[in-house]
């Protein structure tokens, strides 16, 4: 008899733990995801000096582009680079970088379309067509920008 009443309350307790369970998951699965507005800030900057030279070609293994900025200012202490483009995939990729000049009125870079780890393993962005190319000249008297989409062919 006591091993029939330790049964049925393993079970009574095993139900009652089955259903509270499966309510707190429902529950929660109901509730929307709390959404965070996130506000950006947009500063337009005055546009860099035109005569700045400015190119953006693609390498021919497609998994980089050459930057190349000369007649810079010479009291431009650094350049921030931003690109922007779509994958093969559609997917937006970018990357972001700061270059200081020390003195120097030109500068090249390679940029890599994808990512590498610390470890050394790249995973390149196959497929890039175009790159938006927003560069920011930092100096004393401050900033100024220039931007354009350069097609890769």
């Amino acid at each position: 008899m006591k091993n029939k009443s330790a049964l049925y309350i393993s079970v009574a307790v095993l139900l009652l733990v089955l259903i509270g369970g499966y309510l707190i998951i429902k529950n929660l699965s109901n509730k929307p995801a709390p959404v965070e507005e996130e506000e950006v800030i947009q500063v337009e900057l005055p546009p860099a000096d035109p005569g700045i030279e400015v190119d953006l070609k693609a390498k021919p293994d497609g998994k980089s582009v050459i930057l190349t900025v000369a007649k810079i200012p010479s009291t431009t202490d650094s350049v921030e680079y931003e690109l922007s483009y779509l994958t093969g995939e559609g997917l937006p990729k970018g990357a972001l970088g700061k270059i200081s000049l020390n003195g120097k009125t030109e500068l090249t870079r390679d940029v890599l379309l994808g990512t590498c780890s610390t470890g050394g393993k790249c995973t390149y962005d196959l497929g890039v067509t175009a790159v938006k190319l927003v560069l920011k000249f930092n100096s004393p008297s401050g900033a100024t920008q220039f931007s354009k989409e350069y097609p890769l062919n």
